[in-house]
C-alpha cells in the first residue's frame, strides 16, 4: 500500500486546509495512507528580556509558539475528521523545531515514504519546504496548490518528458499513479534541446505494455513565457488532474539554483505537479 508523507507547516504562515483536503483526497484515490507531520516551531530562548526599543522579545516568543500550537491543534483535528469521512488510514506526529530548521526536519522525515504531498500557498516558507522535499528527500513530491480552479484528480495524466535522466526518474516514480489514470498524455516543449522522437516512441510503447491509454503532445512555448508555464497551460488545456515532471537543481549551502521549468513550476504553480530530482 502505498504511503504518503504530508508536512504541515504552523507558523507564521500554517498550510492551508483546503489544501490538505486536496493531498487526503488524492491518497483516497491511490488507496493509499498518510502519514502526516505538523511541525511547530521552537523559539530558541534570548538573552536580554527586552529588544531595543522597548519590545518584550520574550513574551512575542511565547505568542509565536501559542499560536504554533493552536494552528497545530486546528490541522490536526481537521486531518484526523477528514481522513475518518474518506476511510483512509493516518498517522500524526508533531515535531518542534527552530523556524530554519524545518524544512531540513521534514525533507528528513519524507526519506521514510513512497512520496510526499506539500499543499502550496505563496509563502516562501512553503517554497522553502518544497524545495528542500524535492532536492534533499530523495523520492517523488506532489506539489498540490492550496486553492485555485484547477481540480486535483487521476482521470487524466500529463508527464513532460525531454529525454534525460530527471525526467526518465519522473516517469517512474509516476507509474503508480500512471496506471491509475483513465490516460495518460506525453508533452513534449520545443525548446531547450531536440528531443529523439525514438525515445517518445519508446515511452508510449512501454505505456501500451502495461496497458495505459496514451496519447503524445507537442507544447509550443509562447514569447516570454516558461517553460514551466507552458507544459502548466497545456496540461490544463488537455484536462490533466496532474504533472510529472522531472527537478532540476542542487543545493549550495542552502541556496538552491534551479532549473527553469523547475523555477517557474515553484514560483507559480497553477495545478498538481509531481516532481523528481
Amino acid at each position: 500500500m502505498l504511503r504518503a508523507f504530508l508536512p504541515v507547516l504552523t507558523y507564521p504562515t500554517p498550510t492551508a486546509l483546503p489544501g490538505l483536503q486536496r493531498a487526503l483526497d488524492l491518497v483516497a484515490t491511490l488507496q493509499g495512507e498518510v502519514a502526516a507531520t505538523i511541525a511547530e516551531v521552537d523559539v530558541p530562548p534570548v538573552s536580554a528580556p527586552l529588544g531595543p526599543v522597548g519590545i518584550d522579545v520574550s513574551a512575542m516568543a511565547a505568542e509565536a509558539e501559542a499560536m504554533s500550537r493552536s494552528h497545530a491543534s486546528d490541522a490536526a483535528g481537521h486531518l484526523r475528521n477528514e481522513a475518518k469521512r474518506l476511510g483512509l488510514e493516518i498517522g500524526i506526529d508533531h515535531v518542534r523545531s527552530r523556524w530554519e530548521w524545518a524544512a531540513g526536519a521534514l525533507a528528513g522525515a519524507a526519506r521514510l515514504h513512497d512520496l510526499s504531498l506539500m499543499a502550496m500557498g505563496d509563502s516562501s516558507d512553503e517554497r522553502r519546504v518544497a524545495e528542500a522535499l524535492i532536492f534533499e528527500s530523495g523520492g517523488p513530491v506532489v506539489l498540490i496548490p492550496a486553492s485555485g480552479e484547477a481540480p486535483v484528480h487521476l482521470n487524466t495524466v500529463a508527464v513532460a518528458w525531454d529525454d534525460s535522466a530527471a525526467s526518465a526518474r519522473a516517469l517512474r516514480d509516476a507509474m503508480p499513479l500512471l496506471e491509475a489514470a483513465d490516460r495518460v498524455i506525453l508533452l513534449t516543449a520545443d525548446m531547450d534541446k531536440p528531443i529523439d522522437p525514438q525515445s517518445v516512441e519508446g515511452i508510449l510503447a512501454a505505456l501500451d505494455r502495461r496497458g495505459i491509454q496514451n496519447s503524445h503532445f507537442e507544447v509550443l512555448v509562447g514569447s516570454g513565457q516558461s517553460v514551466g508555464e507552458a507544459l502548466q497551460a497545456a496540461a490544463r488545456r488537455k484536462d490533466a488532474g496532474l504533472l510529472a515532471m522531472g527537478a532540476y537543481g542542487h543545493s549550495r549551502i542552502r541556496e538552491f539554483i534551479l532549473g527553469g521549468a523547475t523555477r517557474s513550476v515553484l514560483a507559480s504553480l497553477q495545478m498538481a505537479v509531481l516532481m523528481s530530482h
